[in-house]
C-alpha cells in the first residue's frame, strides 16, 4: 500500500499534541497509544480522510480500514525512558504492532512465484491482487517490536508531541520497510 502522506502526518499531529490536561511527556505519548488502541474518533476521522484518497475499490477501502482499525487496537507499548531538559523532553518507548510489512512483502512474493493467478482473459487483474493481498493482511497475525523516540516540548504550559516523521507513523501502523532501513 501507499506509504502515508505528509497530509496525513501533519493532520495527526494536531490529534497527538491534544488539549487534555497537564501531562508527563510519558503521559501524553501514554495518551497517543491509548487513542490509537482506543480507535478514537478524530484518529478515525483522520483513518477515512487517508482512505479516501487510495485508489482502491469502496470493499477494498473498508476492508484495508478495518485491518487498520484492528492493527491500531493491537497495538501494545512500553515507556522505557524520559528525559526532561527545559522545555523539551525525549520518552523511549518499545512497542509491538502487527506486521503488515511482512504480510505485503509476502503478498507480493506469491504475486511474482505465481503471477497466472491474478490473471482474467490474458491480463494482470490488480484488483484481484489487492484482494490477495488484503486478505493475506488480514488474516496475519506476526508481530514486531520497535523502540521508538518521541520528541516532546512544552507550549503554553502543555507537554505536545512534536511532529512524528513518516518511519514513526509508518512504525505504529506496522508497515514500515524495516529491511531496507539505512539507520547506522
Amino acid at each position: 500500500m501507499k506509504k502515508f502522506r505528509i497530509a496525513f502526518v501533519i493532520s495527526a499531529i494536531f490529534l497527538l499534541v491534544g488539549c487534555f490536561g497537564n501531562f508527563t511527556p510519558s503521559e501524553r505519548v501514554e495518551d497517543m497509544f491509548n487513542r490509537y488502541i482506543k480507535n478514537d474518533k478524530d484518529i478515525m476521522d483522520e483513518l477515512e480522510s487517508y482512505m479516501a484518497e487510495q485508489n482502491l475499490s469502496d470493499s477494498q477501502k473498508e476492508k484495508y480500514k478495518d485491518i487498520i482499525k484492528k492493527e491500531y487496537s493491537t497495538i501494545k507499548y512500553d515507556i522505557k525512558d524520559e528525559k526532561i531538559d527545559g522545555d523539551e523532553a525525549k520518552v523511549e518507548a518499545s512497542i509491538e504492532v502487527k506486521d503488515l510489512y511482512k504480510a505485503s512483502k509476502e503478498a507480493g512474493k506469491y504475486l511474482a512465484d505465481n503471477s497466472s493467478e491474478f490473471y482474467t482473459d490474458g491480463s494482470y487483474d490488480r484488483e484481484k491482487y489487492i484482494d490477495y493481498k488484503l486478505d493475506k493482511m488480514q488474516k496475519f497475525d506476526e508481530t514486531i517490536t520497535y523502540t521508538i523516540e518521541f520528541d516532546l516540548i512544552m507550549k503554553d504550559g502543555i507537554w505536545t508531541i512534536e511532529q512524528l516523521d513518516n518511519d514513526t507513523l509508518e512504525k505504529i501502523h506496522g508497515i514500515y520497510d524495516y529491511e531496507t532501513d539505512t539507520v547506522a
